[in-house]
């Protein structure tokens, strides 16, 4: 790993992709601290460089745009990253197991969190119950939780702990299951999942020193994908976004600013939005254009996921005849917070999955913006997940960005169809309706939900892992979603997203140049070098 900064260097001899539409590929690039100085050809270069330049051949590599992820949970990365990950469980009984095991590490009564639970792996996929986590742990209380975050499955003695009981009253937008016989089941989701939050607090959160250490470690990964630049979001208080850690995310994040690699531009989740405009200042937003650090965006749910049932539907899931999902918020609650953060020069980014609730979003924009006429407001639906076409017109119409995760495709394709039925799954992550639309498509990973690797994403977007194929889009679109509309959707397009002269200096090298291999190759393709504003963040061993 190499902090080296490159004061005056030039690339050349490679594949250089600028994402510049007026200019697509050049021949060399010159940098001066953490700018870019000069694009063309390498005696064009040289001769705007000068003297006193280091020479870097690319020797036949690819070079790009750093990439931006533009929905993640950087805080919650971190955490998941410290606690214990189910993501690799295929069967209860293996649950069971690694759980066993876990119990033999902890003393009587010490609480275990998992993480990252995805039944849909199961032969049978289906949620384990308390019962089944009682026969595991019968002596430590336990808590897991679903891959996306929505949903999670408490035992007997975590129930116990937290005091829910077959008279819990259950806040409105949230599940506590209860089975035929008025028994919990211990699932639990949406905004029913602050009950256990707020009262895990003391038993999850770790000390500031190891926070810290595995933030370096976490933000190092990152750039080892590639990512220079993240949407990144945080919450204000004890609401649903990250549970117990959210009222101290903003603390944890000014206490680790110094370990953090990439630029981020601040996603803030509050029930609250005049609370932004508070914090909208040093350290947590720098005050120019191009400051590592900004905030410009109210994050709000409308609805939950498709794995957890809870997205908003307007018929039933095709595997649970007796479910459409619901709208984890009142429509006339989520419009004055809308009404307040538009009102006051903010970005909206909504939480929406199911067609119904992405209908429901759509027309709730509509009203504001009839309502509240605001140029260049660039409001976001997070995720967008399916899209029918009178949708997709109304958001060209209002200027509404599609911000979606490509890598759920990756997650999902192998069973969305048992939950959706064939025809809905025609206009799910329908990213060629989008961008044909005219709809500004970007893309993040919504880490630590997904893998943080663009690579990953980018292979979702032109594969799609054969789930409705006639959606794939073309690999120099998908380069966008990453890159130049990614900067688009954070208003930070004149200072990132191409390799342009005056631009930041964030880049990534590729050992191979993307737009040369088949689509069913683009998963292979490897990063050899990240620099951010100038400076190398992550270089592969052997490379260069």
């Amino acid at each position: 790993m190499s902090s080296k900064k490159l004061d005056r260097s030039v690339y050349f001899g490679g594949t250089i992709i600028t994402m510049n539409a007026h200019q697509p590929f050049v021949d060399a690039v010159g940098i001066e601290g953490d700018k870019i100085k000069a694009t063309g050809t390498l005696e064009e270069v040289k001769r705007k460089m000068k003297e006193n330049v280091k020479f870097i051949n690319l020797e036949g590599k690819a070079m790009l745009p750093g990439f931006i992820d533009c929905h993640m949970h950087p805080m919650s990365f971190v955490f998941f990253s410290i606690n214990l990950n189910l993501s690799s469980v295929r069967s209860l009984r293996e649950l069971k197991k690694i759980l066993r095991k876990t119990a033999k590490g902890k003393s009587e009564g010490e609480f275990i969190l998992g993480l990252r639970l995805n039944e849909e792996n199961f032969k049978n996929a289906i949620l384990p119950s308390r019962w089944d986590l009682d026969d595991a742990c019968p002596e430590n209380p336990v808590f897991l939780l679903r891959y996306d975050s929505h949903i999670g499955v408490a035992n007997s003695k975590a129930l116990e702990l937290v005091d829910i009981n077959v008279n819990t009253k259950i806040p409105e937008g949230g599940e506590i299951r209860i089975n035929e016989n008025g028994e919990l089941t211990g699932v639990i989701s949406e905004n029913a999942l602050t009950l256990i939050y707020s009262k895990i607090d003391k038993y999850v959160i770790p000390e500031l020193k190891f926070f810290q250490e595995s933030t370096e470690k976490a933000f190092k990964i990152l750039a080892e994908k590639g990512i220079t630049s993240i949407h990144g979001i945080i919450q204000l208080g004890k609401t649903r976004e990250s549970g117990s850690l959210g009222p101290i995310e903003t603390p944890l994040f000014k206490s680790v600013q110094e370990k953090i690699l990439q630029n981020w531009y601040g996603i803030i989740a509050t029930e609250k939005p005049k609370k932004i405009i508070k914090i909208k200042k040093p350290p947590l937003d720098g005050g120019k254009e191009d400051s590592k650090f900004k905030i410009g965006s109210l994050k709000l749910f409308l609805d939950g996921t498709f794995g957890a049932k809870t997205a908003c539907m307007w018929e039933p899931f095709s595997d649970a005849p007796g479910m459409c999902g619901f709208c984890v918020v009142d429509e006339d609650e989520i419009y004055e917070q809308m009404k307040v953060a538009h009102n006051n020069g903010l970005q909206i980014s909504i939480h929406v999955i199911g067609d119904k609730g992405n209908r429901i979003c759509v027309d709730l924009f509509k009203r504001l913006l009839k309502e509240f006429p605001r140029d260049n407001h660039r409001h976001r639906i997070e995720h967008a997940s399916m899209l029918t076409n009178d949708v997709i017109k109304d958001m060209k119409k209002y200027g509404i960005i599609a911000s979606c995760q490509p890598p759920f495709i990756n997650s999902e394709y192998k069973w969305l169809e048992k939950r959706l039925g064939k025809e809905r799954c025609k206009y799910t992550y329908p990213m060629k309706s989008i961008i044909e639309g005219g709809v500004v498509l970007i893309s993040g990973s919504d880490a630590p939900i997904e893998d943080p690797n663009p690579i990953l994403g980018l292979h979702a977007l032109v594969n799609r892992n054969g789930f409705i194929p006639e959606q794939c889009i073309s690999m120099k679109e998908a380069l966008k979603t990453y890159t130049i509309s990614a900067a688009y959707g954070a208003f930070e397009e004149k200072i990132k997203g191409s390799i342009e002269v005056g631009k930041l200096a964030d880049l990534v090298i590729l050992d191979r140049n993307p737009f040369e291999i088949s689509s069913d190759k683009v998963r292979d393709i490897q990063v050899l070098e990240t620099i951010i504003r100038g400076k190398t963040v992550f270089k592969r061993n052997n490379y260069l």
